[in-house]
């Protein structure tokens, strides 16, 4: 199962998936899946720090994306981002700003983990 933001949609604020995410419309915030993919579908737009297992953008993404696995800026992208990944694979045609850094990505995951159970909303139980 995975969520999907339709386009047309605009989330503001910080995102926690216990999913997969796939973005169509546009997010101003942070994303927070260490453990499952987000993608970036083509014409969304994100702006704001991405933590996943894999990062896949077809569309816009401009601040952090921190992957555990690997990171794919696709033909039809444009990136403007820091990017902590022990991989990265970018297409031809794919628009690339910013830096890299393969050695921190677990240091990155750390800080987004910690980042990620304090930020967390608590749900109230049902019963």
């Amino acid at each position: 199962m995975a969520t999907t933001i339709a386009r047309g949609i605009t989330v503001k604020g910080t995102i926690h998936a216990a999913e997969p995410i796939a973005i169509a419309g546009t997010v101003k915030g942070d994303v927070l899946a260490a453990d499952h993919d987000v993608t970036v579908e083509s014409g969304a737009d994100v702006n704001g720090a991405v933590t996943a297992r894999t990062i896949t953008v077809l569309g816009r993404s401009s601040g952090r994306l921190v992957a555990r696995e690997v990171v794919r800026v696709l033909e039809s992208a444009f990136v403007r981002a820091d990017i902590a990944s022990p991989r990265l694979a970018l297409e031809d045609g794919a628009m690339f700003s910013g830096s890299v850094e393969p050695a921190r990505s677990d240091a990155a995951l750390r800080v987004a983990a910690y980042r990620n159970r304090t930020e967390a909303p608590e749900v109230p139980a049902t019963t």
